[in-house]
């Protein structure tokens, strides 16, 4: 079945939603199931992105200082200059961010909305059908000092 996901950020100054859709089994899931299945093929496509890069950066011409020199320029312009992923070779390790991902949630650091409703415990039951929205907030703590 298809289901929209959009990730949300109570933190960013500007409104920002990213919506996506996957494909999910047809099999009822409790809160902690859904939550692994995400995270396993969020972990699974950015360990393909890596590998994709790779053979990219293998096969790119441009290593040349000039060209370097134009992307960091570029970079500059947009107010961030990264080296970017390519040159950390280290894969995503699946269990550990899904060990990650649930503690986030038993934490309150992400809040999980399907079809409206807000879901607060693992073993909860998800009626996910076909076209269903689930949505991720990442909550952040505002903290400051008094001086």
């Amino acid at each position: 079945m298809q289901i929209k996901i959009s990730l949300r950020s109570a933190s960013r100054k500007k409104s920002s939603i990213l919506w996506r859709t996957a494909d999910y089994p047809d099999t009822p899931m409790t809160v902690e199931d859904f939550l692994a299945e995400t995270v396993r093929r969020n972990v699974r496509e950015y360990n393909e992105r890596k590998d994709a890069m790779e053979l990219l950066r293998l096969f790119s011409r441009e290593t040349s200082e000039e060209s370097m020199e134009e992307k960091m320029a570029d970079m500059a312009v947009s107010g961030k200059v990264s080296y970017g992923d390519s040159l950390n070779d280290k894969k995503a390790d699946a269990e550990a961010a899904v060990k990650n991902a649930l503690q986030c949630f038993d934490d309150r650091l992400v809040a999980l909305f399907a079809d409206g409703v807000r879901y607060t415990r693992r073993d909860e039951q998800i009626p996910l059908r076909d076209q269903s929205e689930v949505t991720f907030v990442r909550l952040v703590f505002l903290a400051g000092r008094m001086w």
